[in-house]
C-alpha cells in the first residue's frame, strides 16, 4: 500500500527544496519506507487508511531519503572505499579499514535513526500503540 505520490513528495514535504530521489526510483523508496513504517505501528495504517494523514505521509518521504541516501552511500563505498569510523588500519601499505556499522546509513545506526524519524512524526499520533483502542480521527 502506498501512502504518498510523488506529487506530495515535491509540493507537501519538500515545500520547494530539491529533490533527493529522483521519479523514477521513488516508487521504490516509498514503499521501502512504508514497510518500516508498518512494522512499527503494528500495520494499523493497513488496517484503517483514515489514519494516513500529512504527518504519516512526511515520515514516510524522510525515511524513503534516508533509505534511498543509505542505498547510495553504500554503492558508493563497495566502489570507491568505504568512509567511516577506522576499526583497523596499517602503515606500510596505507591501508584502512572502516566500521560503518553506526552509521546512520548502514547498518544498527540506520534502523536507529528510522525510530528515531518514526517517533519523532508519530508519536503522538496512538499509531504506536499496541493495545485495542479505537482512534479518532
Amino acid at each position: 500500500m502506498s501512502y504518498v505520490d510523488y506529487n506530495y513528495y515535491i509540493s507537501g514535504y519538500l515545500k520547494g527544496r530539491y529533490p533527493l530521489i529522483p521519479e523514477s526510483e521513488f516508487c521504490y523508496w516509498e514503499q521501502q519506507a512504508c514497510t518500516e513504517v508498518n512494522k512499527i505501528t503494528f500495520d494499523s495504517l493497513v488496517r484503517n487508511s483514515k489514519f494516513i494523514s500529512n504527518r504519516v505521509k512526511d515520515c514516510v518521504c524522510e525515511i524513503s531519503e534516508l533509505l534511498y541516501q543509505s542505498n547510495i552511500i553504500i554503492q558508493q563505498s563497495f566502489e570507491y572505499g568505504a568512509a567511516g569510523i577506522i576499526s583497523s588500519y596499517s602503515n606500510d601499505g596505507e591501508s584502512a579499514s572502516f566500521d560503518l556499522s553506526y552509521s546512520d546509513y548502514t547498518g544498527a545506526g540506520k534502523e536507529q535513526k528510522i525510530r528515531k524519524i518514526i517517533y519523532r512524526y508519530l508519536g503522538s499520533t496512538g499509531l504506536l500503540y499496541q493495545g485495542l483502542y479505537e482512534m479518532e480521527e
